[in-house]
């Protein structure tokens, strides 16, 4: 619900800013926010550390322990946002010198780096707080603060911005809400955790130790996840300038409006997996895990089917005329994602049971072929051969070695998968397929009535499959419990 929500306000929002700023400027906002994103590297993987071990403290009730990683992980992230600040005032400094900034003002450049830089120091500084939420499991919260904030950043930017100083305008609104989100997800976290207290003299070398040898691996998973999805932007704004990013960028988002989701099951799947892996409950485990890889295989195959059929007429309508090449970017990226969500889900098990080392190294791989082809094929297909860069790396490592070794480490048997994961997706799929093929056929109009009422139509239809799938799945239970009380 809560990333929903957050994603209509995003999807409301982009076209809004783009006709208020124009392409120009909104190139540069993408290119250097896509240049900010990269101080999520900063993180250096404590996100997934400070939420399996927060887990795995409450569970065992050590609140010695769990309070001494959050203090040291804290500070961790503390000395990571004065580096957030200085790199980003450096970069402001050689800004003009680096890049020629067409169409835009020196000196606002230099202001939105600089406040862009701030957000991420905040951000990254008071970021242990969510993680504690996280590990907690108490999604329900820290959703929550996100869509409030996310809220007042549509208000706050429908306001506030005009085609004047936008650049400014838009990352004074993302701090000054980051700011807000922190304070109120560390009001939380004290909260709901009473026995949590941040102290210097928690701070102790073996707690340092036990979290960096744990984040180490994950942080080399950071890294390959910034590389493929955050430096598309920075490519192409730098080498075809930032009207180029707009196309892509329109893709990349109706991507994420399916991929993002479906990346929250892993972030859930995390610290349940940690849990039950402490429990020693290994069946129940494997069996949560293939449900959540079937989810997740179901999600993204019936986005890329309803893309193959209405993506063009969605970018129509959302955007407008003159981004054509948009409609093969969505295919191309959301192709990506038919292996590498599901595969998601293993990863994130696996994390939650502490094997990280062979899935961060192969992440990394993946991270790096894909910097490679996409450089190696701009020259050649633009923006096209960036899109492919993502995509063969993705079906070809997770496919071929991420999800063989994950099924492998877990006991998860290739039969299990299909029967728990698999097969209950397919008459789903099958009927939104059918779906798509009929209404196709007739003649659309390009507006929101019709996008709504396709849309609408499709989510009955998978409803309606995935209802008959689960009776059919409890008839065929029932009858094997017949037939084995007839045989006894």
């Amino acid at each position: 619900m809560a990333h929903a929500v957050t994603l209509g306000i995003g999807f409301f929002l982009m076209p809004y800013i783009l006709l208020t700023v124009g392409d120009g400027t909104y190139g540069t906002w993408l290119f250097l926010n896509s240049i900010a994103g990269q101080t999520g590297l900063l993180y250096l993987g404590f996100g997934n550390a400070i939420s399996r071990f927060t887990s795995k403290y409450q569970a065992e009730r050590n609140w010695g322990e769990l309070n001494r990683t959050a203090s040291c992980i804290t500070s961790v992230y503390i000395g990571s946002a004065c580096v957030a600040m200085l790199l980003g005032s450096v970069f402001a400094l050689i800004a003009p010198s680096i890049y020629d900034w067409p169409g835009q003002s020196i000196t606002e450049v230099q202001i939105a780096i600089l406040l862009l830089a701030l957000n991420a120091a905040v951000s990254i500084g008071g970021s242990s707080f969510g993680g504690l939420l996280m590990g907690i499991q108490r999604f329900d919260i820290e959703r929550g603060i996100v869509i409030v904030v996310n809220v007042f950043r549509l208000l706050l930017t429908l306001l506030f911005l005009k085609s004047s100083y936008g650049l400014v305008t838009l990352a004074s609104i993302f701090l000054a809400l980051t700011v807000i989100e922190n304070v109120a997800m560390a009001v939380m976290a004290f909260r709901l955790i009473p026995t949590l207290k941040m102290r210097f003299s928690d701070l102790k070398s073996s707690v340092y130790k036990k979290c960096f040898s744990f984040s180490l691996f994950t942080f080399l998973s950071l890294i390959a996840e910034q590389i493929i999805y955050m430096t598309d932007t920075i490519i192409i704004g730098y080498f075809l300038g930032p009207v180029a990013v707009v196309p892509y960028y329109i893709a990349f988002r109706l991507c994420d409006m399916v991929r993002i989701p479906v990346l929250q099951i892993g972030y859930v799947f995390l610290p349940k997996a940690g849990q039950l892996h402490s429990m020693k409950k290994y069946d129940h485990l494997r069996k949560m895990i293939s449900k959540g890889f079937g989810i997740a295989f179901l999600l993204v195959c019936s986005a890329f089917i309803g893309a193959c059929f209405f993506s063009d007429l969605m970018i129509r309508v959302w955007i407008g005329n003159g981004y054509a090449e948009s409609y093969i970017i969505v295919l191309i990226l959301l192709g990506g994602q038919l292996v590498a969500l599901p595969t998601h889900i293993l990863r994130h098990a696996l994390i939650g049971t502490g094997y990280v080392r062979i899935p961060a190294i192969l992440y990394l791989v993946e991270a790096s072929a894909n910097l490679v082809i996409s450089l190696s094929l701009l020259p050649y297909w633009g923006i096209y051969g960036v899109a492919v860069g993502t995509l063969l790396p993705l079906v070809i490592i997770e496919l071929g070695l991420v999800m063989p070794i994950a099924m492998r480490q877990l006991k998860l048997s290739l039969r299990e998968l299909f029967t728990e994961g698999f097969r209950p997706q397919l008459l789903p799929l099958g009927m939104i397929l059918v779906y798509s093929m009929i209404v196709s056929q007739y003649t659309l109009q390009d507006n929101w009535f019709t996008v709504i009422g396709i849309a609408s139509g499709a989510v009955f239809v998978l409803l309606l499959g995935i209802g008959v799938s689960h009776w059919k799945k409890k008839v065929n239970r029932i009858e094997k419990l017949q037939e084995a009380t007839a045989v006894n």
